[in-house]
């Protein structure tokens, strides 16, 4: 499986046409205060490869801080594909997971998308504290 597409977005759908419909791509939030409970969505699009067809495919996201620091990992159910019954039809599978995530502190996080323990993308989040003065 190959991510083509692996974004954080204010919001994303399936649509009933096969198509994937993503509004608003981001990498910074802002909070009021940290701690603080984001809520996020991250949209991938997957195109499935000749060897993945019937076999089952792990997909994880693993949510690192900037040393490498594992703070949450959200597992989705193993899937298979099957052969696609158009030849030379690329398959591709959409995956909207929708989140509410706890920041502990400022920093870069990355979100670690691995299929079958192979890291496939990453997608980095920046959350600042808004209105945030220097300490002096």
């Amino acid at each position: 499986m190959i991510a083509t597409i692996a974004v954080l977005a204010e919001r994303a759908q399936v649509r009933t046409d096969g198509k994937l419909d993503v509004v608003g791509v981001y990498n910074c939030r802002y909070a009021a205060e940290l701690p603080a409970k984001l809520d996020v969505t991250l949209a991938l699009r997957f195109d499935i490869e000749p060897l993945d067809y019937g076999v089952h495919q792990h997909i994880v996201v693993h949510i690192m801080d900037e040393d490498g620091g594992e703070l949450v990992n959200l597992r989705a159910s193993p899937i298979a594909f099957e052969s696609p019954h158009a030849p030379g039809l690329p398959v591709a599978y959409d995956l909207v997971i929708p989140l509410s995530i706890g920041f502990p502190d400022n920093g870069t996080w990355t979100f670690d998308v691995r299929v079958n323990e192979r890291s496939v993308a990453r997608v980095p989040l920046r959350v600042e504290r808004s209105g945030a003065s220097a300490v002096t």
